[in-house]
Order: C-alpha cells, then sequence, then structure tokens
C-alpha cells in the first residue's frame, strides 16, 4: 500500500525551477502550509564532491549522455538535489533583450512581458552572487581565448558567474565542494527548508494529476541524505502541483500520465543549444584544469552564422572521448594535456515540430536531428574557434569534425574541417541546454502551457523549467529559468 502525504504544493524537481519555486513559496510554511520538494536524484552534499570523474558521474542522468534515437546528439543533464545548477560552471547570463517580446507576439502571450523579466534579472543576479569576475580570476586557458580573439578582432566578452569566496580547483562540473557556487543547492533550497519547505530525495515521480502525484522512493546511496520516509510508493495529495523535472522528464511525465484533453504539441519543438568542444595545442604549459574554467566568449558570429564560442576546460576522460580518433593519435594529443586549451562552440538552433521527446516502452526517447543551418553553423564555428587557437600561438588544433587528426595551421582548416567529415556516429555532438517540450503558447495545438506556466485544460499543474521555452534562449538559460519560475510561484500563490 503507498504511504500517503497532504500537502498544499508539491514541487516536482529541485533545479533552477524548483530550487526558486520552493524558496518563493516556503513562507507559507511559516503561515502554517505545507510545501514538499520531490527529487528523484540523490542529496549529496559538499563532502561527497571528491572531484573524481568516475565518482562524480553518479551526479548525472544515465551517466552523463542521453542519446538521440540518431546518436547525433547526446545530452548531459543532472540527476541530483540542486539539479543541473549543482554540476554546471556557473555561466549566468540575463535572456538577450527582445527575446521575451518576440515570444510574446509570436506565440500569443500579452502576459508575458520583457520588461517584467527583466527587472527580475538584476534582483535575482544579487541573491545568487552573480558578477563579472576581476582579473585575478583569468587563468591561462581563458588568456588564451581572450588574446586570440583579440588578435583577430573579434570581440571578448565576460560571462557574469554565481560564485563566491571561489577556490579556483576547476572542478565546477563534478559539483563544488567548497560550496562556493551559488546553485538552488547552497542559496534557495537550504532557505526553503530552514522556513519548513520538506526535501524528499530519490523519490521519482511516475505520474501526475491536479491534485495528486503518484511516486515511488528508492534506496538512498552509500553516504548521502536519506527522506524519513519508508521505502516504495508514495502518494502525495496537494492543493497545486508545480513540475519542474527539466526538458527531458517534464514532458515525459505528462505523456505519461496520460491528461486528458493534453497538447498534441506535449514533447515536440525541442532545442539543444549543440555543443562541440575543440582543442589547440599551445609550446608551453597552460594546465586549464587549474583555476577558474568559464569566463570568456564572442558573439562575433552570432547573427550571421548563429553561435558563440565559449572558453572552456573538462576533465581528462571528457576530454579524450570528445576527440576525434582513437590509438596512438588520442594517447599523443593526451600527453599534452597540461599544453591544451579548450573551447566549446555553442548553436542557436531553432524549435522544429520533428524534434521531440517521446515515450517508448515507457521510457522517455529522444528524437532530435540536427537541421543543415546547425551543421552548417557547426563547421564555421570549429574553423572559427581554430582560427583563434592559431592567432593565440597554438602549435596544433583538433576539431571534433575534421578530414585529419591534427591540424596544424590555419591555411588547413577550411580543407580539413567539411561536411563530409561530419557523419553521424563518427561525430557525436552534446548538449547541456535542452529546452521546449511544454513550451508556452496561446493555441493549445500548439503549445503546452499558458503564459504562467499552467498546463492548457489543468490550471492545477503549472510547469516551472525550461521545458516552457518557446525557442532557445540563445544563451546559458539558468537566470531566465529562475525569472520564469518565480512568475510561476507568484501564479501558484495568488491561486492558493
Amino acid at each position: 500500500m503507498s504511504q500517503q502525504l497532504e500537502c498544499d504544493v508539491v514541487i516536482i524537481g529541485s533545479g533552477a525551477g524548483g530550487g526558486v519555486v520552493a524558496e518563493r513559496l516556503s513562507h507559507l510554511c511559516e503561515a502554517g502550509a505545507r510545501v514538499v520538494v520531490l527529487e528523484a536524484g540523490p542529496h549529496y552534499l559538499r563532502e561527497h564532491f571528491n572531484m573524481r570523474e568516475r565518482d562524480m558521474i553518479g551526479l548525472f542522468l544515465d551517466k552523463g549522455a542521453v542519446p538521440s534515437s540518431s546518436f547525433e546528439i547526446a545530452v548531459s543533464a543532472a540527476s541530483c538535489v540542486g539539479g543541473s545548477t549543482a554540476v554546471y560552471t556557473g555561466v549566468t547570463f540575463r535572456a538577450p533583450q527582445g527575446l521575451i517580446d518576440g515570444w510574446s507576439r509570436d506565440f500569443g502571450l500579452p502576459e508575458l512581458s520583457e520588461s517584467d523579466i527583466q527587472a527580475r534579472f538584476p534582483r535575482l543576479e544579487a541573491e545568487i552572487d552573480a558578477h563579472f569576475p576581476g582579473a585575478e580570476m583569468e587563468n591561462a586557458n581563458n588568456r588564451i581565448f581572450r588574446e586570440g580573439c583579440e588578435q583577430l578582432g573579434y570581440p571578448v566578452k565576460q560571462f557574469r558567474v554565481n560564485i563566491r569566496e571561489c577556490e579556483r580547483c576547476g572542478f565546477c562540473n563534478l559539483g563544488c565542494p567548497y560550496g562556493a557556487k551559488r546553485g538552488t543547492l547552497e542559496v534557495q533550497l537550504p532557505r526553503a527548508i530552514e522556513r519548513g519547505v520538506e526535501l524528499i530525495p530519490n523519490c521519482r515521480v511516475l505520474s501526475v494529476r491536479e491534485g495528486e502525484v503518484e511516486a515511488l522512493l528508492s534506496q538512498a546511496p552509500a553516504g548521502t541524505a536519506a527522506a524519513p520516509y519508508a521505502l516504495g510508493p508514495l502518494r502525495v495529495r496537494a492543493r497545486r502541483v508545480v513540475l519542474a523535472a527539466g526538458t527531458l522528464n517534464s514532458p515525459a511525465l505528462l505523456l505519461a500520465s496520460q491528461l486528458p484533453g493534453l497538447s498534441p504539441a506535449t514533447g515536440r519543438y525541442l532545442t539543444l543549444h549543440p555543443a562541440l568542444m575543440s582543442f589547440g595545442r599551445m609550446a608551453e604549459p597552460v594546465r586549464g584544469y587549474e583555476g577558474f574554467p568559464k569566463l570568456h566568449y564572442t558573439d562575433a558570429f552570432s547573427e550571421s552564422h548563429h553561435y558563440y564560442i565559449e572558453t572552456a576546460f573538462y576533465f581528462p576522460f571528457v576530454t579524450a572521448k570528445s576527440l576525434p580518433s582513437f590509438g596512438p593519435e588520442l594517447k599523443r594529443f593526451m600527453r599534452s594535456y597540461d599544453r591544451l586549451t579548450c573551447a566549446l562552440t555553442l548553436v542557436h538552433d531553432e524549435p522544429e515540430h520533428e524534434n521531440r521527446l517521446h515515450l517508448r516502452g515507457g521510457r522517455p526517447q529522444l528524437d532530435y536531428r540536427l537541421s543543415r543551418r546547425s551543421r552548417e553553423a557547426i563547421l564555421h564555428a570549429l574553423a572559427s574557434a581554430g582560427r583563434i587557437y592559431f592567432a593565440a600561438g597554438a602549435e596544433e588544433y583538433v576539431s571534433p569534425v575534421s578530414e585529419r587528426f591534427s591540424i596544424t595551421g590555419p591555411d588547413q582548416l577550411e580543407d580539413a574541417i567539411t561536411e563530409t567529415a561530419f557523419q553521424s556516429g563518427r561525430v557525436v555532438v552534446s548538449s547541456a541546454h535542452p529546452m521546449g517540450g511544454c513550451r508556452m503558447g496561446h493555441d493549445p495545438e500548439q503549445s503546452v502551457v499558458n503564459a504562467w506556466g499552467e498546463v492548457h485544460g489543468h490550471p492545477g499543474i503549472v510547469v516551472a523549467d525550461a521545458s516552457i521555452f518557446p525557442t532557445s534562449s540563445k544563451v546559458n538559460p539558468y537566470l531566465t529559468i529562475m525569472a520564469l519560475a518565480e512568475r510561476a510561484a507568484e501564479r501558484v500563490l495568488a491561486g492558493l
């Protein structure tokens, strides 16, 4: 028999969306209400983040790679308390000017305004300590990228990052052992819990309906925090259900729940910000694994070719799997790990009806094919990254799309980085920014939720994560998710 909980609000997910909703509604607990957060992943504490790739792979859904059915792209998403805010690098972009007004205009959302969302950003940034870092934070990897852009005349810009008292250990994507990264794990969730919000980790939700959630509690991994409930089925009754399980899970949950009248757009119009890493090898040591990994980007080709190039640096396994070869060439290049620089190309893809998340055998299945525009953007971006590194003095450049492993001069880029080298199965594109699947809009045939995140026909279910984005945000979506989640919390509060 299922255990049963009665509450006022149940929130599914604890990342950028769920964590913010929990904190914003936590004042209800001080007035006697009950707010519960269900998180499918474990509750890791700081001492568990040991900076070892093999151990920390458990922070991620399906060990960090959820592949599309075509194997053209694989999505990395967290499955832990704090969601992807526990394993991202802290990059905090405001939504580009005009994006929200475009959503409002193109998708019939007059209640959603640019001025409202933009006005939230400064306050949210202050809450999570987002700021432009000083020059002392620039490590060699970031400096080399900046100098290469400057040599070519590309605009080079800084990210805001939400960190405080950073130790510059370089392992942000494996969780921060110092608590310096100010995601929901360190900011919103502790505040919410202190006010009385109940957090239940290792709790996988099976279905949602207005007023009720069916879930399953599983064993907590060794050393992680456990929930004070018996293992097995759990039924939660609530006046409002907030679905913030992320783009890979929220659409799937709605589909699995077989809600009457659910929009045929559910799971469709996904965008993923297709991304690839490329590497330069310098003559002198870079030690990109030391210091803060992400400070700079260039938007030189954002309007003309639809991509950003960002600084990045990753760990040995992630680096090795991103290289386009095996055997002696791979070994030779990896022996120069301390001399490598790394950049991440990030494509602004467009929503397409056929790019979707659906259920196959009861499990989520990602169907996504790279468009012609995205493939062209990737080829152009990888060549641009090569020019940046050669301008900065690189001796060698390795692109994941290339006719040859080693490119030793800028004159070779055009012949090496070609469409014929861009073969499915040979090149696996990555994504860490899945968006869409429950997109906002006025028309229930073309969208899943309204401007407040309420599911069409089921206003007692509110979606508050990146799945409600009607299009790609063009930038890392964390701050925009927070702003929309705050609006959703206000809507829930008004309804209560």
